[in-house]
């Protein structure tokens, strides 16, 4: 039993000290913009636009996909079982609540943390192999300002406009299944999706979008710098991101839900 608790303390322990690590590393690269010179902003937008293109543009096609299948699935599944039993205005609390609030922003980081976040942690991990990020320290350029900032920037403008988007495509997909699986107007199905849609849901989805996309520009950008020995840890220091940052993604969302959510 003794031993049992050691081990369990022991993973704590190293598990608060990676947690230490991670905010010490966060707060060295937002208080990195204080010195971000002219001649680097320039750089760091054209990595920035880089960036979103990767992330945010060439993900629509896959964000289009995952909300139009999941929307017209829920949909298409609950609304004829409603409007048996008189229910049907419910549809517009289940696009809301379930979604828009809830799935949309989780499915959304879950889609850019696996095309992105690991690109990132692959890209930064290899550069510190091959020492690249050893090269810009002696140029006198602080790695923050054109590896770490326009990366996480970067993310968290892309879940943003993509979660907009998820949502959007959703709001599609769940009319076309209410209308063939119900016959449900257009004018009744947005009356009543906009009826269930408050501003606590708006600002709720939005700060999801920053929480989340800060964490993948973060975790990802931390474990591809901490590489050290050689390209044999470039896919360890990839699955760490991946892991460590959806399994933030959800604890998150868990916390947001028991304190925010009532």
């Amino acid at each position: 039993m003794t031993g049992f608790l050691a081990a369990i303390g022991r993973g704590t322990a190293r598990w608060l000290g990676r947690v230490g690590l991670l905010a010490r590393f966060a707060f060295e690269a937002f208080a990195s913009i204080g010195t971000l010179p002219g001649a680097g902003r320039r750089v760091a937008a054209r990595v920035l636009l880089n960036q979103l293109r990767f992330t945010a543009l060439e993900a629509v096609g896959l964000i289009i996909l995952l909300s139009g299948v999941l929307s017209y699935l829920t949909i298409s599944s609950t609304i004829a079982q409603l409007d048996k039993v008189g229910a049907s205005e419910l549809i517009g609390k289940l696009m809301v609540v379930a979604i828009v609030r809830e799935l949309g922003p989780l499915l959304t980081a879950i889609a850019v943390v696996g095309r992105s976040g690991t690109a990132i942690t692959a890209e930064l991990a290899t550069n510190t192999v091959l020492g690249e990020v050893r090269a810009l320290k002696g140029m006198g350029i602080d790695p923050y300002h054109y590896l770490v900032l326009p990366r996480i920037f970067g993310c968290v403008v892309s879940v943003i406009t993509l979660m907009v988007l998820f949502d959007v495509i959703a709001l599609l997909g769940g009319y076309l299944a209410a209308g063939l699986f119900a016959g449900m107007s257009g004018a009744r199905y947005l009356g009543i999706v906009l009826a269930n849609l408050t501003t606590q849901d708006v600002v709720l989805t939005v700060f999801k979008g920053l929480l989340f996309g800060a964490v993948i520009g973060i975790i990802p950008a931390y474990e591809g710098l901490t590489v050290r020995r050689g390209p044999t840890e470039i896919p360890q220091a990839v699955i760490r991101g991946t892991v460590h940052s959806l399994g933030m993604i959800f604890v998150l969302a868990a916390i947001i839900v028991g304190v925010l959510v009532r």
